[in-house]
């Protein structure tokens, strides 16, 4: 178990409490973009452990159990426990195979109201530098490219002509806009944080309550981010403590418009303006540039969309003190969602053509409404029995508890496109006259439901504060499994020796505590569809040929077929876990060391496939249970602080966490299983890269004669492997060319203190994980009309024989954008994540304004990155088997960050 406080996790400026753990608990990985708000933010415990859904861990704030985490303000809480063996998150069953994350939020505890204060105004920049071609050099990449490729039917010669005639100038030359497009969408931005909390306490009461608000207008153009939170935590004891009546209570509310144009910059032609000289928005282009739509003008048309969530969730109990050791305790927790999405797309001129939402389409002039819309409601009722006494040197704890889980959804969705300026309610779209305005309508909605019931058990007994051991049981049943596989129990058994409290160690004062800990058990995971174990039929007039006359002339009746196949014999994925553990204190608990060693086998592996059309079920999904995996590894947490000398005082903090992934079984024919350049396999890690090893670039013909067979080989193109060695290159060739899974995950933490100042600096990285860096599918290869990388001002030529990046050419004869090294990268990186000046007021001061404490500081993220990954971004969101460490052009950037924060208790 590893904990947080709250204190640690004020040094990290963003509204998302799961950036804020980021380094700070060694065997924690994370993805994420520089999306506002970083809602997208991914965190996986001790590496992946599933080939199926999601990966993040089960969250319990406040007892509330969900997946999502967004919505918490991180400055209502009061400390987080990370829970990453099985032992210690055994008891929480299902979905506790990824973790447990125990969030536990602020209460009151002074005897007089006492109020806090958080202020923080952010300023964020782009992190990293997105350079791509100016008109000029576009210009010469292409005249290059096309003197390179054969002059077919189909291909456009570039000379003075009439192809473009909105780009030619008087002199029958291109004009030259040399637009920058990521300059064009990319803006410096602002964002701010402020809180307000207020608690009381008595014998008899007790009370919190606190306000929050969030805003971050996003740094590119017409992005934006709006949180706001109320939280009300109370208590009240009653009958002399007899009686605790209790809630927790958050409600959220959201609103994000977070349209992204990053590959539409990157890739539009420099040669396009963002204006037409009419006022038009710039494109789309004649003959031969291929066009991205205009990305100012995306965004713009987005403007207004956003996704808006109104969210409460946390819960009421009762804690009853029946004898002494004897407590009972009923607590129900609720968390209920609603989201909606309201989108208008109003179609309008770009030189003479009409974009509708991306898509180019036939004079008309439309706007185009959709409303979509999520409910969810989630009830768990626990029921604990808690017993707890001391007997001498004699501890002994135990609990049985029993929990009723009840989650329902209903999503709908309507479109409608209607002329332009039509006044359409969202609130009643479904009520729309849609013959009386020339509309199209389409809608559609879903619901579901799945339930579960456990009963758990927990007995631990300590002896002298020597000697530890305890057992746990869990039995649950989830609807989402047929009734033959409904139930799995997962028992748990976990053992701990304190050698520093032997006699023979007594004699050692610098060893402060030091503790020998072991654990095993099982978690589950039943993370899949709420219907999967049954068949789901639709109708609908594509699925039948057969007319009601019989005669071929009369009307289509609708058909039936399959859109899921199910399987009753779905079995429960489980994940069981050994961890061995050190803990060690020394010189007055100025050195402290965690050390764990773990083995995590996860065997039933759930996953969904398309079925082959052998079977008469072609393109239809199956969920079954594929296979098995094993994750071994080590965590280490290594800290050192000072004691204060003359008003100085120093620590130093280092994180460490290394697994290795390998999938041990597939219960499929190949043994494996290939989704784009990502491939799950026996004997391999989970979402390692498959293709072709690129041995180079062509560079003589006596090598392209002596080569293999090889379609489209020539000087100046990449070279394949013959990896079998039958003189033909094919797909028989392919390999693993790539693993995503770090070798180690880092931190280091170095604070600084000076009478009433601190200095906190903070460092991160990643070292040994390849990335596959698909932006240069497009960008190293001018086979289109769309912007290129800079790469390409170095390709392949009989002059610069030595280049690594290929010929220029219009057409790909050689097929080199296939899966192959060529694209494979080392994605690691070191980082210096923060660094934070604070500056407290002294007690004289504070006595004299009436505070309790009172703080500033400023603060500074991602400074420094130090990595040889040539993509635009070293951080990827993905934490799947078919997205880890794939770094795609439409990824939302991330930012430096500069700070200023206030923080008052009084």
């Amino acid at each position: 178990v590893s904990v947080v406080k709250a204190e640690e996790l004020s040094d990290v400026a963003t509204p998302n409490v799961i950036s804020k753990l980021q380094s700070k608990v060694p065997g924690l990985s994370f993805t994420s973009s520089g999306v506002p708000g970083g809602n997208d933010t991914q965190i996986s415990i001790r590496g992946l452990t599933s080939v199926f859904g999601g990966t993040g861990p089960l969250w319990v704030i406040d007892g509330v159990q969900t997946t999502n985490p967004a919505g918490l303000n991180p400055n209502d809480i009061e400390s987080i426990q990370v829970l990453k063996d099985a032992a210690s998150a055994g008891i929480y069953g299902t979905e506790a195979a990824r973790g447990v994350i125990i969030v536990t939020t602020k209460q009151a505890r002074s005897k007089t109201g006492r109020f806090s204060f958080n202020s923080l105004v952010t300023y964020n920049t782009i992190r990293e530098d997105f350079k791509v071609l100016g008109s000029q050099e576009w210009l010469d990449v292409r005249y290059i490219a096309q003197g390179n490729t054969p002059v077919t039917a189909g291909n456009f010669v570039y000379e003075p002509g009439t192809e473009l005639p909105a780009f030619l100038d008087d002199n029958n030359n291109l004009r030259l806009s040399n637009t920058d497009w990521v300059d064009v969408i990319m803006r410096n931005s602002v964002s701010t944080t402020t809180d307000l909390g207020y608690s009381f306490a008595n014998d008899t009461w007790k009370v919190y309550v606190g306000a929050g608000y969030a805003s971050d207008n996003g740094i590119m153009e017409y992005t934006n981010y709006e949180r706001g939170n109320l939280r009300l935590n109370a208590s009240v004891n009653l009958f002399k403590n007899r009686l605790t009546i209790g809630e927790n209570l958050t409600v959220s509310k959201f609103s994000e418009v977070k349209a992204n144009a990053t590959e539409d910059a990157l890739l539009q032609n420099p040669l396009i303006p963002v204006y037409g000289e009419d006022g038009t928005w710039g494109g789309p282009v004649g003959a031969g540039l291929q066009d991205k739509w205009n990305p100012l003008a995306i965004l713009y048309i987005n403007r207004n969309n956003a996704e808006k969530s109104l969210r409460s969730f946390g819960n009421v109990y009762a804690d009853v003190n029946i004898v002494k050791g004897l407590t009972f305790s009923s607590k129900i927790n609720f968390d209920i969602n609603q989201f909606k999405f309201d989108e208008q797309t109003e179609s309008f001129n770009q030189n003479g053509s009409i974009l509708g939402n991306r898509i180019l389409l036939d004079d008309q002039d439309f706007s185009r409404f959709v409303r979509r819309r999520n409910d969810a409601q989630t009830y768990i009722w626990t029921n604990l029995l808690v017993f707890k006494r001391d007997f001498g040197l004699h501890t002994l704890d135990a609990f049985i508890g029993h929990e009723i889980f009840d989650k329902n959804q209903d999503n709908e969705f309507h479109r409608i496109q209607v002329p332009l300026g039509t006044e359409v309610d969202f609130e009643n779209i479904e009520n729309y006259d849609i013959i009386a305005d020339n509309a199209i309508l389409d809608a559609y909605g879903i619901g579901a439901d799945s339930r579960r019931m456990s009963q758990f058990a927990k007995v631990s007994y300590d002896f002298a504060d020597k000697y530890y051991i305890a057992s746990s049981v869990r039995r649950d049943g989830s609807s989402r499994f047929g009734k033959n596989n409904r139930y799995a129990i997962f028992p748990t058994v976990s053992l701990g020796w304190t050698l520093s409290n032997e006699n023979f160690l007594s004699g050692i004062k610098d060893i402060d505590d030091l503790k020998l800990r072991f654990s095993w058990g099982g978690n589950g995971n039943a993370d899949i569809l709420e219907y999967a174990q049954y068949s789901i039929f639709n109708n609908a007039l594509e699925n039948s040929n057969y007319d009601l006359d019989g005669d071929g002339e009369g009307p289509i009746s609708e058909g039936v077929s399959a859109n899921q196949v199910g399987n009753p014999d779905l079995k429960w994925e489980q994940s069981y876990q050994t961890n061995i553990g050190l803990d060690l204190s020394l010189f007055d608990y100025r050195v402290k060391l965690v050390v764990d060693l773990y083995e995590k086998n996860t065997s039933d592996l759930l996953l969904q496939i398309i079925q082959p059309s052998v079977l008469g079920e072609a393109g239809k999904t199956l969920f079954f249970n594929a296979g098995d995996m094993t994750n071994r590894g080590v965590d280490l947490a290594l800290g050192y602080d000072s004691d204060p000398v003359q008003d100085f005082r120093y620590g130093i903090n280092f994180t460490f966490s290394a697994y290795r992934n390998e999938v041990t079984q597939l219960n499929n024919a190949d043994n494996f299983i290939l989704e784009g350049v990502s491939y799950t396999g026996v004997g391999y890690p989970i979402g390692s890269y498959y293709g072709y090893i690129a041995d180079g670039i062509f560079r003589t013909p006596e090598e392209v004669a002596v080569h293999a067979e090889q379609t489209g080989k020539g000087l100046g193109n990449i070279r394949y492997r013959d990896l079998n060695g039958d003189g033909v290159i094919n797909q028989d060739d392919r390999t693993i060319i790539g693993n995503p899974h770090p070798d180690f995950i880092y931190g280091i933490n170095l604070s600084l203190g000076y009478k009433r100042w601190s200095f906190n600096i903070f460092f991160d990285g990643r070292q040994g994980n390849d990335m596959y860096n698909a932006q240069r599918e497009l960008l190293d290869f001018p086979y289109f009309g769309f912007n290129h990388g800079r790469n390409t001002l170095d390709a392949w030529a009989p002059d610069n024989a030595n280049s690594l990046i290929p010929a220029l050419s219009t057409s790909d004869v050689n097929d080199q954008r296939r899966p192959s090294t060529y694209f494979v990268e080392d994605g690691s990186f070191f980082r210096l994540k923060n660094v934070n000046l604070t500056y407290s007021l002294s007690p004289q001061a504070l006595n004299k304004i009436g505070f309790e404490s009172a703080s500033v500081f400023i603060q500074a993220e991602n400074l420094l990155n130090i990595t040889s990954f040539t993509g635009f971004d070293y951080e990827v969101p993905g934490l799947s088997r078919t997205g880890i460490g794939i770094a795609g052009l439409g990824t939302y950037p991330h930012t430096k960050a500069f700070s200023f924060g206030l923080n008052l208790n009084f």
